[in-house]
């Protein structure tokens, strides 16, 4: 149960609610605004980069120098 509320924080929320967009965004029968796609594109990215690409707090911070 407890790896079951680690999945639910809010890089998963914002995770698959960035990436329910992109989908309804590219696969609706729709003609988006070509600004805004390329907006909500190039934000999806950068999110999701961000958050995968993030070290956790918990690691013990390797790589870092304090001095």
């Amino acid at each position: 149960m407890k790896k079951l509320l680690d999945l639910i924080d809010v890089k998963s929320i914002v995770t698959l609610a960035m990436t329910g967009a992109m989908i309804a965004l590219l696969f609706t029968g729709g003609e988006p605004n070509p600004e805004a796609q390329s907006l909500f594109c190039t934000a999806y990215g950068a999110i999701i980069t961000y958050f995968f690409t993030k070290r956790s707090q918990s690691d013990g911070g390797e790589g870092r120098s304090d001095g």
